[in-house]
């Protein structure tokens, strides 16, 4: 019987392959587990039966490429299928799934870069780094967490560990999310919201724009909520708030973003993620001076990626029963 083949369609996020492979070899699983790069996924997918997309778009033509030949699933390394067209893997009969962030610690990892996030855009992460370099002391003026209004949009697994550690900053904490939220407040996880609202209340949703000093965006990217970063949201942000991006790059209109920020009613962006990945460093928007960006890094830590690593690794050795195992969430 051939051994499966597990393709990782792309060269980032090197240390996921290596993960995978680590374990596959000290378990003595009977898994191939290879990698290429992105243009060379259409020459290589026919001949896995597994693909771990990545940051590779699985459209509809590489799909039908891949069912062609070996292929029968997808499984990503994390949870963002937003590149993958599900509609045509399920008419092709490929199955699709992604690995919760509940089951692997990329929620917590994810939670505490907001975390970073966050402080880095209050205190102005470049400005301080051009002290250091030009020797200027007391500068740049910063502001207090505690003092903050920071509103949380998305309200998944990493909503709620991100609330959870910004409990222990004091400062006041806001929630919206796309389903409706329960009138006995069991689903806040005891943490205390001074508001919540639901993201199709419009006017709910804009009055915690409006009242948040920071806006934390940690929720999925899907067809309905791409581009929503736009220039009505943001205009309905408070004049010089914070805007931090964990989730999707996906989720901005940068010409919206950009033209806020040089408006000065963007007060700062700071962002693991982008619109175009991996980011042009010389985009005027991460060349601004009221951004920072990191490199898609949110999940990225060793506890996460061997966590994921095996699951990939034992999820590809049992794929009669892919369907059935507990560690990873069918979409189709």
């Amino acid at each position: 019987m051939r051994r499966p083949r597990v393709l990782f369609c792309g060269l980032e996020f090197e240390d996921g392959y290596a993960h995978t492979r680590a374990y596959v070899d000290d378990n003595d699983l009977d898994v191939d587990v290879a990698r290429c790069a992105r243009e060379d996924v259409a020459r290589e997918i026919s001949r896995c039966d597994v693909a771990v997309p990545l940051m590779t778009k699985l459209d509809a033509e590489l799909l039908k490429i891949g069912a062609a030949g070996a292929l029968t699933h997808v499984l990503q390394f994390g949870v963002g299928l937003e590149g993958v067209d599900i509609e045509c893997a399920t008419a092709l009969g490929v199955t699709v799934a992604r690995i919760p962030s509940e089951k692997t610690g990329n929620a917590t990892s994810t939670a505490e870069l907001a975390v970073y996030l966050v402080l880095a855009a209050l205190r102005r992460h470049d400005a301080m780094s051009a002290s250091v370099r030009s020797r200027k002391l007391g500068a740049p003026t910063g502001n207090a967490l505690s003092e903050c209004e920071v509103m949380i949009l998305g309200w998944g697994a990493i909503g709620v560990k991100i609330a959870a550690r910004l409990r222990g900053f004091e400062c006041a904490l806001t929630a919206a999310r796309k389903s409706k939220w329960a009138e006995d407040e069991s689903d806040r996880c005891g943490i205390p919201l001074r508001a919540v609202c639901g993201t199709s209340d419009r006017d709910g949703l804009r009055a915690l724009l409006r009242a948040a000093d920071v806006v934390c965006v940690a929720c999925t990217q899907d067809p309905s909520n791409a581009g929503m970063i736009d220039d009505e949201f943001l205009a309905a942000m408070k004049p010089g708030a914070a805007l931090v991006n964990i989730a999707r790059g996906g989720l901005f209109d940068r010409d919206a973003v950009l033209k806020s920020l040089k408006s000065g009613h963007l007060g700062y962006l700071a962002s693991d993620v982008a619109w175009s990945e991996p980011v042009d460093p010389e985009d005027p928007i991460v060349r601004h001076e009221h951004t920072y960006f990191t490199p898609h890094i949110a999940g990225v830590t060793h506890s996460s990626y061997r966590m994921m690593g095996e699951i990939v690794a034992t999820s590809a050795s049992r794929l009669v029963e892919f369907r059935k195992l507990t560690d990873i969430q069918v979409v189709n």
